[in-house]
């Protein structure tokens, strides 16, 4: 079993310097072209300086590319390989010659691969080893660091930023990273993402290390296919989990999702019980589905932890205060009685909104400008000194900006979580107006039982939280 090493990480988020080695055609989006990973570089406003490396030299998007890394002066923090499998280790022993430390393997074709493959990795394994070279990969994107522009990808992407905020996003699988979700049109806060492919070197353990000292990171994201070393994981979350909330997303539950792991990146198959129970006994909280790894760790970037489980509903609608409520009891959360104070407030406004779940519909209905009074009604509901934990439920259009921007202030003085559930008819106007909310602080879905059950997350963390600080 490989000794855990946490050194060296920095590198592959925070390089001042990268050597590309691959295709410079651009013409050709595989995982052995340079060109694509260059141009996203670039497009991402990256700072640092970029070395293309193939034989044939020559120019690459206004950027020298040397015929091998040796011909580059001066110092190399990180390495790209998008390379031929063959020719990985030969390419691996120049890097260590050039003195780098942190190398992206992003070619595939090795131990998920078969026999042979194996036998290659194997060759990577005892490179980096011998060399102190910390790998990433193979079969891997790599990363994205949004805060200096870095992203490893080589297939062309069409946008060029993302939301920047807390969540660090780990995955095994280039699908659940940034290789097939768009994260253009997501608003998701995003402090680091890192695909670790097979993990030949760079694994869980590692990335556990690094993100739980992460003054960017707030909360730690993980889907894990397996857990190599189950003794170094506890360990390492124990320590993480004291510090900020870790998720994960463990499939193959079933035997068949098992074995289809074990053809994708060469994972072990494991007992799912043992999994749930080392999660549960390290203090990890584990998420069902790929939709509840991207979007529950969004409580955790701009809010803060709840003090208990009381729970209230704001809602424009009679029916979502419903499938809430189920969904809040789902999760752990006691729905509240409002004090005699709130009750008296709200009764004054209408009769329908002394209740928990508060159903604004009827006040709306015949109000002229429904605005200020939602305002003024999440206000109320949020003072009151049963509640520790809210779910707003409303509608996804434009004109709901301008009430949040008006609450903002006064939740922050509040300082007790919320999650948006956005509803409405036009998929583009509630999607825009999720990315604008999510940019001003409030984590916001377009599924009710994830608003939720992210609140019961956050409550369960609360717990976890206060039991390791004992």
């Amino acid at each position: 079993m490989k000794a855990h090493r946490a050194d060296g990480l920095s590198a592959f988020f925070e390089p001042a310097s990268v050597a590309v080695f691959g295709s410079l055609n651009d013409s050709t989006f595989s995982m052995g072209n340079a060109f694509g990973a260059i141009k996203n570089m670039l497009g991402f406003g990256f700072k640092g300086k970029i070395y293309p490396i193939n034989p044939s030299g020559g120019k690459a998007l206004g950027l020298k590319a040397y015929t091998s890394v040796g011909e580059v002066s001066e110092p190399i923090d990180l390495a790209m390989l998008l390379i031929p499998p063959k020719v990985v280790p030969e390419v691996l022993n120049q890097c260590a010659l050039k003195g780098i430390r942190s190398v992206i393997i992003g070619t595939e074709n090795f131990a998920e691969a078969g026999e042979d493959g194996a036998v290659l990795q194997k060759q990577v394994v005892e490179i980096v080893r011998r060399s102190g070279i910390r790998a990433l990969g193979p079969n891997t994107l790599g990363v994205l660091s949004p805060s200096i522009g870095l992203i490893t990808t080589p297939y062309l992407l069409d946008f060029h930023s993302v939301l920047k905020g807390g969540i660090g996003y780990c995955s095994q699988s280039g699908l659940v990273s940034f290789g097939g979700h768009p994260l253009k049109d997501k608003g998701y806060p995003i402090s680091k993402l890192c695909d670790f492919g097979n993990k030949c070197d760079v694994n869980e353990v590692d990335l556990l290390d690094y993100l739980s000292n992460d003054p960017e990171t707030t909360v730690i994201s993980m889907h894990l296919e397996d857990i190599r070393d189950g003794h170094a994981f506890m360990e390492a979350a124990r320590k993480a989990v004291s510090k900020k909330p870790v998720l994960v997303f463990k499939p193959g539950r079933s035997k068949a999702g098992a074995k289809a792991a074990a053809s994708h990146t060469g994972s072990l198959a494991g007992d799912d019980q043992i999994y749930e129970s080392a999660f549960r006994q390290a203090g990890v909280i584990r998420v069902n589905t790929m939709r509840e790894f991207w979007e529950v760790p969004q409580v955790f970037s701009s809010q803060p932890l709840p003090k208990g489980n009381r729970f209230a509903i704001v809602s424009a609608t009679g029916g979502g205060g419903v499938i809430c409520m189920d969904a809040a009891v789902e999760a752990g959360l006691a729905p509240i009685t409002f004090t005699a104070p709130t009750i008296q407030k709200l009764a004054g406004l209408h009769p329908r909104l002394a209740h928990n779940p508060i159903d604004m519909g009827p006040l709306l209905s015949v109000i002229a400008d429904p605005f200020p009074a939602i305002e003024d009604i999440v206000l109320t509901a949020l003072s009151d000194v049963n509640v520790d934990c809210a779910t707003l439920v409303l509608p996804g259009i434009k004109e709901m900006l301008e009430s949040f921007r008006h609450l903002k202030p006064h939740l922050l003085d509040i300082s007790k979580p919320i999650t948006v559930f956005l509803y409405g008819t036009g998929l583009d106007g509630m999607e825009e107006t999720l990315r604008q909310l999510e940019a001003m602080g409030f984590p916001t879905y377009l599924d009710p039982e994830i608003a939720v059950k992210s609140l019961g997350i956050a409550v369960t963390y609360s717990k976890i939280k206060s039991r390791a600080m004992q």
